[in-house]
């Protein structure tokens, strides 16, 4: 409540221009202002404190594995990470639990990609951190976790939204909505009487086939009023052309599609404004995510509510998955389609603002001075009139000057940045170069001994690569080396980073990550390089292989030491044959 009084406080004195009045009439305005505002703090303060929760858990620690990645990248996992943070919010947050986030990313990397690897990471980063709950959101997260009973043996297992039709978890508690397509189906007809043909669209994974299912059921009271129409094995294309073609009379409902038969995929939102753009047709859901610019929405399942429940579990409160649904539209879209009786306690999104909403106390707060003080106004009203010319020349003068400086500020910032790019970035492959990898291990080294965690380094080296360059130019030996900078780019994870190092040389530093762990990596990372084939100008191919030097941090290491043993580390595998991983522990036996 105090935040809301001093942001009332602001508008205020703009409102009165403060600025421009002499002293006396300022220090009169603003001990005007201090009396009002006294008097509310006197009302205000001890109600908060009479409804502040007491007992919030102070030392509870919860995991919480999301499927979908970061909120830039997927719109449902915004959703529901905002309804985490507004229910803990909501509980007095500065007392709540302990939080560690974990991201799969499988909406930009895939399922399998995302799980790979997971587990031993899990192990090793909370190996010593004590939880008091695990939640997995989605069905990335919730098969990984239930695949997985020997992580966090005897800690308390919440599968949240696991996307399994009438499934139970042996080792946890299972918390699944069942989309009402009773409702989603129903609002239809409610809100556009005028449609007779409703068009289904879905694809072939298990979740929306049994989705599709159910949306059979949910029809079949309207049917002989309505036609229905269900599309679920066409291509992304055909499904723009399929709404291009359809008329007013006709609905869309869209369920979250995220493959065709082709093998391609798009993520599910990505889809649906593709589709609204096409659509002549109103377009609805079940899903809160894919309520865009564009399309209706409906009655949907609301991440954002699915994180409130999940804020509860990390509480230690009850929670269940029974209001996880309701009615969300979006306000132009139902504008441009003549849509109505929409419900009354429906969520309109994307609604212009509202300017008492926005500034309900600051309206309260000026009416309330203005009544108290409305002498005292017109007094400095006749004040302002013979200045108002001259603080209006001031204004320009110091708006222009201000534009002058921040033209030259940004200018400045811009050429600090580019000359900043130049000189960390590989002009070849556009990826960190020795400088920028050199500074990046000593902070990342810094950190692991600061925090005890683990840090691994990868020297990876293009083999025979003089032999490419004298037999097939240099021209194909610098698309070797772009061809190695992009195959580290991809195959690397987030906190990853990869740097041109020298010539036909890499280092790859990962943290968070032992030497055992890293040496799977840069496995991968070998047999994906030895699938690269460069066309050369005879028309054969070029195939790479990699020589990969792995190396762990230790307590006393410096850059160049850490370097140096995974240096050695790959000439050993230079000497034993090429195309291997070598460990810098792994005994010197090997050698011939």
């Amino acid at each position: 409540m105090s935040t809301s009084i001093a942001h009332a406080a602001v508008p205020l004195s703009r409102f009165l221009c403060l600025r421009g009045m002499g002293a006396h009439a300022r220090a009169r305005v603003m001990r005007a202002l201090a009396c009002a505002l006294a008097g509310w703090l006197a009302i205000v303060l001890p109600l908060a404190a009479a409804v502040a929760p007491e007992g919030a858990p102070t030392d509870r620690r919860v995991l919480v594995l999301y499927s979908l990645g970061a909120d830039s990248v997927s719109v449902w996992q915004r959703l529901v990470h905002k309804g985490v943070y507004e229910e803990l919010g909501r509980n007095n947050w500065a007392v709540g639990p302990g939080i560690f986030e974990e991201r799969f990313d499988a909406n930009r990397v895939g399922e399998g990609a995302a799980r790979a690897a997971m587990a031993p990471y899990l192990r090793s980063k909370y190996v010593d951190v004590k939880l008091d709950a695990v939640i997995a959101e989605n069905q990335v997260a919730t098969r990984f976790l239930n695949d997985h009973p020997d992580l966090f043996p005897g800690v308390p297992r919440y599968y949240v939204n696991h996307g399994r039709h009438d499934w139970q978890p042996d080792d946890g508690t299972g918390l699944e909505v069942q989309p009402d397509f009773a409702r989603a189906i129903g609002i239809i007809p409610q809100v556009a009487p005028w449609v007779r043909k409703i068009v289904v669209i879905g694809d072939q994974s298990p979740r929306v086939r049994q989705w599709l299912a159910d949306v059979r059921v949910a029809a079949a009271p309207h049917e002989g009023r309505i036609a229905f129409e269900y599309h679920d094995r066409d291509t992304f294309a055909q499904l723009e052309t399929l709404v291009a073609g359809l008329d007013r009379r006709t609905a869309v409902f869209l369920l979250p599609t995220g493959q065709d038969p082709s093998g391609a995929r798009m993520p599910p939102p990505a889809l649906a404004r593709r589709l609204a753009a096409a659509s002549n047709a109103p377009i609805f859901t079940s899903l809160q995510s894919l309520v865009l610019p564009g399309i209706v929405g409906g009655y949907v399942v609301s991440g954002e509510r699915i994180g409130r429940v999940i804020a509860r579990i990390m509480l230690g409160q009850p929670a269940d998955m029974g209001n996880v649904q309701g009615y969300h539209f979006d306000h132009p879209t139902v504008r441009r389609f003549g849509l109505g009786a929409i419900p009354p306690e429906a969520t309109l999104v994307n609604r212009p603002d509202n300017i008492w909403d926005l500034y309900r106390w600051q309206i309260i707060a000026g009416l309330t001075l203005i009544v108290v003080q409305g002498a005292l106004i017109t007094a400095l009203v006749v004040a302002l009139r013979d200045r108002r010319r001259t603080l209006a020349d001031l204004h320009d003068e110091r708006n222009n000057l201000e534009d002058r400086v921040l033209q030259r500020t940004l200018e400045l910032l811009m050429a600090n940045t580019k000359l900043e790019q130049l000189a960390t970035t590989d002009p070849l492959t556009g990826i960190a170069n020795r400088r920028k990898m050199t500074d990046a291990i000593a902070a990342e080294l810094e950190r692991a001994r600061r925090f005890q965690h683990p840090l691994a380094l990868l020297m990876v080296d293009i083999d025979h690569f003089k032999r490419i360059n004298d037999t097939f130019g240099h021209d194909v030996g610098d698309r070797a080396i772009v061809a190695m900078a992009n195959l580290l780019t991809a195959s690397l994870r987030t906190i990853d980073m990869a740097a041109r190092f020298g010539g036909e040389e890499f280092v790859v530093l990962m943290p968070e990550t032992d030497e055992a762990v890293a040496a799977v990596a840069a496995e991968r990372l070998r047999e994906a390089a030895s699938a690269i084939r460069l066309p050369a100008g005879d028309g054969s191919d070029v195939v790479l292989t990699v020589t990969i030097g792995v190396a762990a941090a230790r307590a006393d290491d410096s850059p160049s030491a850490l370097l140096v043993r995974a240096d050695k580390a790959l000439y050993r595998g230079k000497k034993s044959g090429r195309n291997r991983v070598i460990r810098a522990t792994q005994p010197c036996d090997i050698l011939p």
